[in-house]
């Protein structure tokens, strides 16, 4: 979601269908309704982190209960950011433990704003967030992809996410607070959190 980049624009979760003509322009094989979810981010202007990882956590809770899995999880991170520290850090490690090792290979790591830099900064750091900070993820098989600002781009990360939807897999969160019956603090997105405030 775009808007004022001082401000957040997303305070709670919220599940968007896809128009089922574009699914069936853009993805005809699909044959089936398509949703996105938007969550709110860590380091939201309105909400503290604890806050955050307790709505994002209530809402995977409760669709892991009612037996609707994810069929994939895209991180999004700006290209044109030129460090990769501080809060993207941070974000990048609580989405992490949030999702877990096993339900890696269902995260594409999407990076945005290629229009806004020169392509051959884009492109190194790129290779950085590959070699170092997106590593761990991508060694448990999560990939990479480009959003490039066009809706093609857009469905063609789509498409890739659907590709394996019949292999979706439980995030780790999920699986802590509905099947082993932890709360939220100590689960290890929780203890993660808990770590970063002290």
């Amino acid at each position: 979601r775009s808007g004022n980049p001082l401000r957040s624009c997303t305070d709670k979760v919220q599940a968007v269908q896809l128009p089922p003509a574009s699914v069936t322009r853009y993805m005809p094989a699909t044959g089936k309704r398509v949703v996105l979810v938007d969550t709110p981010g860590f380091d939201d202007t309105k909400k503290t982190d604890a806050e955050i990882l307790k709505i994002i956590g209530n809402w995977l809770a409760k669709t892991y209960g009612n037996k609707v899995k994810l069929a994939g999880i895209l991180y999004l991170h700006r290209i044109s950011d030129n460090r990769m520290s501080g809060s993207p850090l941070k974000n990048l490690r609580m989405f992490g433990k949030l999702c877990g090792d096993t339900a890696a290979r269902h995260v594409v790591l999407v990076s945005s704003m290629w229009d806004r830099v020169d392509l051959g900064v884009a492109l190194k750091r790129e290779t950085e967030l590959k070699e170092n900070f997106w590593k761990g993820m991508l060694d448990n098989g999560a990939s990479v992809d480009r959003f490039t600002n066009s809706p093609a781009s857009g469905w063609e990360i789509v498409r890739k996410v659907l590709h394996n939807k019949d292999n979706s897999e439980a995030l780790l969160l999920q699986e802590e607070m509905v099947d082993l019956q932890k709360r939220l603090n100590e689960t290890e997105a929780g203890k993660a959190l808990y770590t970063v405030l002290q």
